[in-house]
């Protein structure tokens, strides 16, 4: 009787430690599947964000873009305003030396003058002749002296308006300057932010793959390309994001393809994410087994839900530019117990 009073004792222990164990373990899967939706809130959040800056980028780059070419034409005009005044100066000090040659000659030297030149007339048609020579030349001198008066203050309007051309011409620059240094400014911390929470998320991966089940053994074999394009515009690694200019880890490889193309399961699985994921938009990951995952990032739309299981080379989403993207394209990653690993090795 004590026997069996005994066991039914441990027998009770042992149900009530493993319910404990179990309500623990569940209560732990829950609360880091919170943590994680948390933080994928606010990526989700921050990627709105790093996309509204992105387009404010583009619009503001655009203005630079046609602040810069005013600024170009505005130094051609420069540039040719300067070489009109040095060729006003050339003209100037031409008309000058002729002036000052010839007064010389019939002013200086005694041996020539107006009075003279009629004085020594011949005849009275003579007279009227040298008298008209002398009119033209008095008018002629008139004329040079009214063209460098003219052109003398022509210079000088030359070279105030160069004066207002170049400040105008620093103070565009100055704005151009400050708006690139602002926008750039606001996209740094904004890239911080983002690589902050994507450590976050991912070191909470880790610990959800940590607590799962790792019984299911994948035996898949190969994957198949998951989309209709092979071009790879981006390759698994380090390289300089398009958005955001960063040189940082690149998670997976970019497929070029165009917008609503079929986006295919690499490999048979269950479906553990489906639908907006932080800066990957529209996603889907498939879990494989062994703790492998992969993920379909940037779709306009997905095809299946959390908890489906799927088929190598199911239609699973349409590809397209949503999340942190510069333009239609596949993201596709894979993860080996919450780690990137590259996504080439399992293709052949």
């Amino acid at each position: 009787m004590k026997k069996k009073t005994l066991i039914s004792i441990l027998i009770f222990v042992l149900i009530a430690a493993m319910g404990t164990f179990s309500l623990s373990y569940a209560t732990s899967v829950s609360d880091k599947q919170d943590e994680l939706d948390s933080i994928n809130q606010q990526k989700d959040d921050v990627s709105s964000d790093m996309n509204a800056l992105t387009s404010s980028i583009k619009e503001q780059q655009a203005e630079i873009d046609k602040l810069q070419g005013t600024m170009d034409k505005k130094q051609a005009e420069i540039d040719e305003a300067e070489r009109d005044i040095e060729e006003t100066k050339r003209n100037i000090e031409e008309r000058q030396d002729g002036l000052d040659n010839r007064l010389r000659t019939m002013y200086k030297n005694g041996s020539v003058g107006f009075l003279d030149v009629l004085l020594g007339s011949n005849s009275i048609s003579e007279f009227i002749s040298n008298l008209e020579m002398i009119q033209r030349i008095y008018k002629n001198d008139q004329n040079t002296l009214t063209t460098l008066e003219e052109q003398h203050q022509e210079l000088e309007e030359k070279q105030t308006a160069l004066k207002n051309e170049k400040s105008e011409l620093s103070q565009q620059k100055a704005v151009a300057e400050e708006k690139q240094s602002a926008l750039q400014s606001d996209k740094k911390a904004l890239q911080a932010k983002l690589d902050e929470l994507n450590a976050e998320a991912d070191k909470v991966s880790s610990e959800i793959a940590g607590l799962q089940d790792h019984d299911k053994v994948y035996t898949g074999g190969k994957f198949i390309w998951p989309t209709t394009s092979s071009t790879i515009t981006s390759p698994f690694g380090f390289r300089i994001h398009p958005v955001t200019g960063v040189y940082t880890g690149h998670t997976g490889v970019d497929i070029g393809v165009g917008m609503g193309s079929p986006v295919y399961a690499a490999a048979s699985g269950r479906v553990i994410i489906a639908g907006p994921y932080g800066g990957y938009g529209n996603a889907v990951v498939i879990d494989h087994g062994s703790g492998i995952s992969t993920l379909y990032g940037h779709n306009s739309s997905v095809s299946v839900s959390v908890g489906q299981n799927v088929k190598q080379g199911q239609v699973i989403a349409s590809s397209g530019s949503t999340g942190i993207s510069t333009g239609p394209h596949l993201h596709f990653e894979v993860r080996v117990n919450g780690s990137y690993v590259d996504p080439m090795q399992y293709f052949n």
